[in-house]
């Protein structure tokens, strides 16, 4: 009788019951994983979410696109054959350089498609492994864990009381990271020597830029599937040391840590510089050190600090009774989108709807994050700027002038053009 399990419920399945062995044994070291990597249902699931991430071709040119053409099934046999004869060699992925917020530009590293395939198949196998040991203020790219639950980790710490704040990030995490304790860390819970061997290989690939390949001796390159996972097992040394030592109990300090990523902030009722001494040895240990410039020790009550794009300080209720925390869009991430509906609506011989079906996703994805906490200011702001631009894009688009406020009403925005606004704004559709 043919199985009605998917691809994707054997390989829950399989992840359950890593997770629980995991979790039960601390101490086991698991000895035989490999196998499992190349198993077809591993590979198809892979493929399915390598196909879901989209992203473009590494340095042999190689699109998902093309691997669809020639055969999706045939590629999977193929990268399954290599495994299993344990032929497979990644190679070098190809660097590309994006835009930031502050005009600087930051490396992204991108390995081709089938190297995509074998991080993922293997971090379907691992993941699960280590993320029985990972520790709660960690929320960064983990399963069932976003940005979103740190920042509310945040307001209810400021909610407690724990008003000062050390306010920092990891300088150059990504490529500081040093590749002998990163597989020392590994090897603490897997000793199967092929998959570290692979792990090795990615660490080692090198890097791709202007036909020159470099050779990497620290570092994982960002863009590979697995070095977001490499990168919580590094820093879940930091993560497991702080909740053990509690610093510094017995001055006794209450110092919480929520970390995203590189990302971290942590606060307290007692004193903070305490709290940023005690981080830089823990750092130090890991061969990672704090940026100075942006580094600061502040009081919430009387300066804010911005997190994962919210701005939080802590403030009195109007009856001057009780403090509670504030939570808000920071002005850095409202300039940023209102510089996205702004480069939308540039005057172009471009047809209305086009411009709202690409304003639309914008408006969505920034107002579902940003929607939670003391938002409602900032989404009407970033509602009616909008419908500002989109309206002088109308007016241009027919050779006026001025903003059309009664000549072009909200009602033809939202229900004609099918203009995307969030219900927790009180807008008027008329």
């Amino acid at each position: 009788m043919k199985s009605l399990l998917t691809p994707q419920d054997k390989v829950r399945i399989l992840q359950r019951k890593l997770y629980a062995k995991s979790k039960k044994e601390k101490g086991f070291r698991f000895y035989s994983l490999y196998d499992k990597v190349y198993q077809k249902e591993v590979l198809e699931e892979a493929w399915a979410q390598v196909k879901a991430n989209k992203g473009a071709a590494g340095i042999d040119g190689k699109t998902i696109k093309k691997i669809k053409e020639d055969g999706e099934e045939k590629f999977i046999l193929d990268v399954e054959s290599e495994l299993r004869a344990e032929t497979y060699q990644p190679k070098a992925v190809r660097r590309v350089w994006i835009p930031k917020r502050d005009g600087k530009k930051r490396p992204l590293g991108i390995p081709t498609v089938k190297d995509r395939l074998v991080q993922t198949a293997v971090k379907i196998v691992i993941e699960p492994i280590f993320e029985a040991d990972f520790q709660d203020c960690s929320y960064g790219f983990r399963p069932k864990r976003n940005a979103l639950q740190a920042t509310e980790e945040i307001r209810k710490y400021l909610g407690w009381g724990l008003g000062k704040v050390v306010d920092t990030d990891i300088d150059n995490f990504f490529n500081k990271i040093t590749h002998w304790k990163l597989m020392w860390l590994v090897s603490k819970r897997m000793v199967d020597k092929k998959i570290l061997r692979l792990i090795s290989k990615w660490l080692k690939s090198g890097i791709m830029e202007e036909g020159t390949i470099q050779r990497n001796t620290m570092g994982t390159p960002q863009g590979g599937v697995i070095s977001p996972l490499l990168a919580n097992i590094y820093l879940n040394e930091l993560d497991r040391t702080w909740k053990a030592k509690k610093y510094d109990d017995r001055r006794g300090l209450n110092a919480q840590l929520v970390r995203y990523a590189d990302d971290l902030v942590i606060l307290t009722n007692k004193d903070a510089d305490i709290a940023l001494e005690t981080l830089r040895k823990e750092l130090k240990r890991l061969d990672l050190q704090l940026k100075d410039e942006k580094t600061r020790v502040i009081k919430a009550e009387t300066d804010s600090f911005d997190f994962l794009g919210y701005n939080f300080r802590r403030v009195w209720n109007r009856e001057r009774t009780k403090v509670f925390a504030l939570k808000i869009p920071s002005q850095r991430a409202v300039k940023s989108v209102f510089a996205k509906i702004r480069q939308i609506t540039a005057n172009q011989p471009t047809p209305v709807q086009k411009v709202v079906d690409r304003l639309n996703p914008v408006l969505r994805g920034w107002m579902n994050y940003f929607r939670v906490g003391n938002s409602g200011r900032a989404l009407a702001k970033v509602q009616q700027y909008a419908v500002t631009k989109l309206r002088r894009f109308i007016r241009r688009q027919s050779k006026k002038r001025g903003f059309g406020g009664k000549e072009i009403p909200s009602n033809f925005l939202y229900k004609k053009l099918g203009l995307y606004y969030d219900l927790k704004v009180k807008w008027s559709l008329t």
